[in-house]
């Protein structure tokens, strides 16, 4: 199939930018758009966008440059505008998403942002103050990105696959897409903790995530997991970027139910990815049968390597 991408996530990104910074990305040419991952405002600074894993000022034009000195101004207003309107005009209707940091619009585009903590009573992060910037990730189904890593670790049957490469390595992308093809055939419970896979809306996945998939949104990864196990009889579960000792706990009851996991990390390499708390605690205990790594730049998105896990060829990297 040839991969075929949707523009709806920079278009959804655009409502949320202030006029200065909208006027200058739709004067973008639409080959650099349809590239671009994130959009960065930062609060007295330029306007900037990433693409190819390189950032660039972009001018009131739609020129993308190297040096911040011609690109649109972010002021304080503009910070407010793209912060309120994130978040639907009410901050106090998302306390977690304060709390952590990031919120995810109904189009799957993400808006993190940083700025001053105010601490809660427990020591922890209870909401953000003074923003300072924000920082828009573009959410795109790439419909056939995943179809090369599908034909190699799929071709004879379920296996667990853990995806792995640095930030803005595209494994949320290729994630959705494996998804897609994975639910054609088998009973998925994706666990979209971001609601950003299935970017669900009503209920209904407004991107492709297959027939036979079943979505959970919003939930705790480590809680979903666990509900889709008692409640769902999945064959397969799909949940992006795991880390955290409850994320070990609910995988490994998943795992040792018989159930097939498809999950990402953050990982450059094989030794990185063995290093990690929870995906290395998995991939010990004979969990994960293959482990895929994507490139990043002009190769984002795109499968460099691929070992085997388990079995007589373990340690194979094709």
């Amino acid at each position: 199939m040839t991969v075929r991408e949707t523009l709806c996530g920079i278009e959804a990104a655009e409502e949320l930018l202030p006029e200065g910074a909208r006027q200058a990305l739709s004067a973008v040419s639409e080959n650099d758009r349809r590239h671009i991952d994130e959009l960065r405002l930062r609060r007295g600074r330029a306007f900037s966008a990433v693409l190819f894993g390189r950032e660039y000022f972009v001018t009131p034009d739609g020129r993308l440059m190297n040096s911040p000195s011609e690109g649109v101004r972010v002021g304080n207003a503009d910070i407010e505008y793209t912060f309120m309107t994130a978040f639907r005009g009410s901050v106090h209707a998302f306390p977690r998403e304060l709390s952590e940091g990031f919120i995810t619009c109904p189009s799957g585009n993400r808006a993190g942002f940083c700025g001053r903590a105010v601490i809660g009573e427990d020591g922890g992060v209870q909401s953000v103050g003074e923003v300072s910037s924000v920082n828009i990730r573009i959410s795109r189904q790439v419909i056939g990105c995943a179809e090369p890593l599908y034909n190699k670790v799929f071709a004879e049957g379920l296996c667990s696959l853990i995806v792995a490469s640095p930030p803005c390595g595209g494994k949320t992308t290729v994630l959705r897409d494996l998804c897609r093809l994975l639910g054609e055939r088998y009973r998925v419970s994706l666990i979209d903790e971001r609601c950003e896979i299935a970017a669900a809306s009503g209920g209904v996945p407004m991107n492709d995530v297959g027939a036979r998939t079943d979505v959970f949104s919003g939930y705790p990864k480590s809680e979903a997991v666990m509900t889709a196990v008692r409640v769902m009889s999945p064959e397969v579960i799909v949940c992006d970027e795991i880390g955290s000792e409850a994320d070990l706990r609910a995988l490994s009851y998943a795992a040792d139910s018989g159930v097939r996991l498809i999950c990402s990390c953050h990982a450059p390499d094989i030794d990185a990815l063995k290093k990690r708390p929870a995906a290395g605690e998995l991939i010990a205990r004979g969990v994960f049968d293959r482990a895929a790594f994507l490139g990043t730049g002009a190769v984002c998105g795109k499968l460099t390597a691929l070992y085997i896990l388990s079995g007589t060829e373990s340690g194979v990297c094709v």
